[in-house]
């Protein structure tokens, strides 16, 4: 048995599971969000504002991840940052208090920054090890997990309580650690030249524009998977056991889009590939904001899917071809400024959906992915210029 683990167990298979475990622990939470606010007393804008909490501390822990990776291995990271942001969920999930909520979301997001960029990190070394583009299935898996741990997450949720529905992505974590401990290797730690020359100026206007994109393309994805179960509960109640589909169907429609992603930016051209599918997501935030039918809901949630799956791992991948002195600055000069974006929709939409209503606000995410799309139009003929 121990000889066919090691056989299937590789780095490749570790750092996909490393990803789907991700994607579990958030896929769990988007699912239990109804059953969230009622226990913790939170309403549309309290949630609104934790949620802006949680991601202001997970993009101030995306900056400290380098300074990290110079300490401990990212093997080492992973084993250490997936279980704590497992725990932190847990507490999220079984907490009764507003208080408590306000203190452990901030400490997810932590957990869950510092995780995303290490595991993306070590996919990276992995796909170079490989010698050919794998990158893109490792988001996919992501999409995946988090589209079935939703739906199961508001099955249990509903007819057991959030306990159960974090007991399941606990399982998932564990069975992870375990396949990282075996098979993932402890690669060298960077060597840190003293007195070495400080890198090239990376806030340059294609950097700027496509962290912009990518900053209202990721706070459109945040929300969508955040509210979505909020909004189909509230839409019909008699279904609130299966509310989680939206995310289900989000997740889904992602994975759809990103196993094929390489072929798709080779075949198309990043650009055109964008623009075309962010119209996709538009239609899908207006539709959101019109229906009121549950089963058309769910349909245009599967829409954002697919038509947001794309837009980030494209950006991300040109922003590291901006800066080829240093790939990874430039990708990180793009997330700081994508976090902009990030940090102040969840509580502009907690104060809209608090005001009007969760489907008016669902609008301002249509509003959102337009600007994307001109910021998307803008590099084009930035590009077309040079």
């Amino acid at each position: 048995m121990m000889q066919i683990f090691q056989s299937y167990a590789t780095p490749r298979v570790a750092i996909m599971a490393v990803f789907a475990a991700f994607g579990s622990v958030v896929g769990v939470l988007a699912g239990s969000v109804p059953q969230l606010m009622t226990q913790s007393n939170l309403t549309n804008s309290s949630y609104g504002l934790g949620v802006t909490l949680m991601t202001a501390a997970t993009i101030l822990a995306m900056g400290f991840a380098g300074t990290m990776a110079r300490f401990l291995s990212h093997r080492a990271l992973i084993l250490i940052l997936l279980p704590l942001k497992m725990s932190m969920m847990f507490v999220i999930l079984t907490g009764s208090s507003t208080l408590l909520f306000f203190i452990i979301a901030p400490l997810f997001g932590l957990a869950s920054g510092a995780m995303d960029v290490i595991m993306n990190a070590e996919g990276g070394a992995i796909e170079k090890d490989v010698g050919k583009p794998i990158y893109t299935a490792f988001h996919g898996s992501v999409s995946i997990s988090l589209a079935f741990f939703a739906i199961l997450s508001s099955l249990l949720s509903t007819l057991y309580g959030p306990w159960l529905s974090a007991l399941a992505a606990a399982v998932m974590v564990a069975a992870t650690m375990f396949i990282v401990y075996r098979a993932l290797p402890a690669r060298p730690l960077p060597i840190v030249i003293k007195g070495e020359a400080k890198a090239k100026r990376n806030f340059t206007l294609p950097i700027v524009l496509m962290g912009t994109a990518a900053g209202l393309t990721i706070a459109c994805e945040v929300t969508a998977f955040f509210w979505s179960s909020e909004l189909l509960a509230t839409t019909a109640p008699q279904f609130a056991a299966i509310s989680g589909l939206g995310a289900a169907f989000f997740g889904l429609c992602n994975a759809i889009v990103r196993f094929p992603g390489d072929y798709l930016r080779a075949r198309f051209g990043e650009i055109r590939l964008m623009s075309t599918t962010i119209v996709i997501a538009i239609i899908g935030f207006i539709g959101l904001g019109l229906t009121t039918s549950f089963a058309a809901n769910v349909f245009f949630f599967a829409m954002t899917g697919f038509g947001l799956a794309i837009v980030c791992p494209c950006l991300f991948a040109m922003a590291a071809q901006e800066t080829p002195h240093n790939r990874a600055a430039g990708l990180g000069a793009a997330l700081l400024v994508a976090g902009v974006p990030r940090i102040i929709t969840p509580t502009l939409f907690g104060a809209v959906a608090e005001q009007f209503s969760t489907r008016v606000a669902f609008g301002l995410c249509a509003l959102m992915a337009l600007c994307a799309l001109g910021t998307i139009q803008a590099l084009k003929n930035l590009r077309k210029e040079a």
